[in-house]
């Protein structure tokens, strides 16, 4: 019985712990609804309702100190935000980066989308850039924000952003001790990615 019980509690703490909210019917509101106005955990949706995520799913192609990075954005809708409390449509980026010889330096696209290590947060207010959070566990936690926005009409470049958080490398990290130079760099830190 006290096995019995143990279970039960146990389950209960989970599912409180973990739960989305499971609505039949939602409140939608604007993408770029800020979302301090919008009530946690009572069925909302931030939905892109005038689709400008849409123009930017694809994929893209930067060149830059003698690499190339290509980045495959991707849009998911409707998914519960664990830190907001409400659902939201947003944008993922999968990457891979190859050297001028064409060797593969970084590549996550047979992630899970779940797992993908940029994921959007929303336009920003102060410059109308759609902002992402770079978070890379296999390269020692390395993390940063990534801006990017159109820069023609016809929304075929992007410039692209990307603000790295100073490296916090412990012994267990295996570039510890690397000079400075040699410290990994997946990502450019600004670039032109041409829609392909």
């Amino acid at each position: 019985m006290k096995k019995i019980f143990t279970i039960l509690l146990l389950s209960s703490l989970f599912n409180s712990v973990f739960a989305q909210q499971t609505c039949s019917t939602f409140i939608e509101v604007p993408l770029r609804s800020m979302t301090s106005n919008i009530p946690e955990s009572q069925c909302y949706y931030r939905k892109d309702t005038n689709n400008e995520l849409n123009d930017y799913v694809g994929t893209w192609k930067a060149s830059w100190n003698n690499k190339s990075t290509f980045i495959y954005i991707k849009k998911i809708t409707n998914k519960y935000d664990n830190v907001f409390k409400f659902n939201k449509d947003f944008l993922i980026i999968k990457f891979k980066t190859i050297d001028s010889n064409g060797a593969i330096l970084f590549d996550n696209t047979l992630l899970l989308d779940e797992q993908a290590k940029v994921e959007g947060l929303n336009f920003r207010k102060a410059d109308d850039r759609y902002g992402f959070i770079y978070q890379d566990p296999d390269l020692c936690l390395t993390s940063g924000e990534v801006r990017i926005n159109f820069i023609n009409p016809a929304k075929t470049q992007l410039q692209w952003n990307y603000f790295q958080n100073k490296y916090e490398i412990d012994s267990d990290c295996f570039f510890y001790n690397y000079p400075e130079d040699q410290l990994p760099r997946p990502l450019p830190g600004s670039a032109i990615f041409i829609k392909q």
